[in-house]
């Protein structure tokens, strides 16, 4: 059975405010396994990773040591909970969309974050951000999607449109990176104030994102051609 870390007593203290539940009822072991991953999704984003197994027991009314019957280690059941969460997140389709040159680049990046809204619900942004404040490597290993679902093939179009030249001739510079993620920023902060801060928004999230798509693209193309011109900084400029 894990123990509880020293570091984790302010979280436990904090999280055992909670009212307890009462004792669960049985379920047949893969029930049980997929209510705990799923209530644990939601404890560990409203209390952060530090909070303790055995105030998440408390919250599903079971021992703390049927938790390790399913998992071996609070850090096991910490890694599921994010791979169950991000299971579908970045697919593989949504390369694919920023690449099919059938629909204009416009079109193609509304589908792309229409695609991105179906997984940018509340918990999800929370698991995502408490995972990167508390240190787990989520965000990190989600980098390397977003450069080739989004980013390569996104400058890849505009350099081919402006007749700059290609990635295998001329990697990605830092400064093109960092145009991408203007918009994907922009994107990505409207969900955060739509579900983490409660902010009002525009509720059409297609309506938003051709706005933030047509601004960004117009902002794109100039700035490409004054990047590759040598105009930039040489910090925008390396690869």
């Amino acid at each position: 059975m894990a123990t509880r870390s020293s570091s984790s007593k302010g979280a436990s203290r904090k999280s055992r405010d909670l009212p307890v539940r009462q004792r669960a009822k049985r379920l047949p072991a893969e029930e049980r396994r997929s209510l705990i991953l799923k209530e644990a999704g939601v404890f560990f984003s409203e209390h952060g990773f530090a909070a303790s197994t055995r105030d998440l027991a408390d919250r599903l009314g079971v021992r703390q040591a049927l938790l390790y019957k399913y998992f071996e280690s609070k850090e096991a059941l910490i890694e599921t909970v994010f791979k169950e969460a991000f299971s579908d997140h970045w697919a593989t389709k949504w390369a694919q969309v920023v690449a099919d040159k059938s629909a204009t680049l416009a079109e193609r990046l509304a589908t792309f974050y229409s695609l991105y809204a179906d997984t940018a619900d509340s918990l999800r942004l929370r698991l995502f951000l408490r995972g990167a404040l508390d240190g787990y490597p989520l965000p990190a290993k989600l980098a390397p999607l977003l450069t080739t679902s989004l980013v390569n093939p996104l400058i890849a179009e505009l350099r081919g449109e402006e007749n700059l030249p290609d990635l295998s001739v001329r990697p990605l510079m830092a400064g093109e990176r960092e145009l991408v993620m203007l918009l994907h920023g922009a994107m990505v902060f409207y969900f955060i104030r739509e579900h983490i801060y409660k902010a009002p928004v525009v509720a059409d999230h297609g309506v938003v994102a051709n706005l933030y798509i047509d601004s960004s693209l117009r902002g794109m193309r100039a700035s490409l051609k004054s990047l590759h011109e040598g105009k930039g900084p040489a910090v925008l400029t390396a690869s």
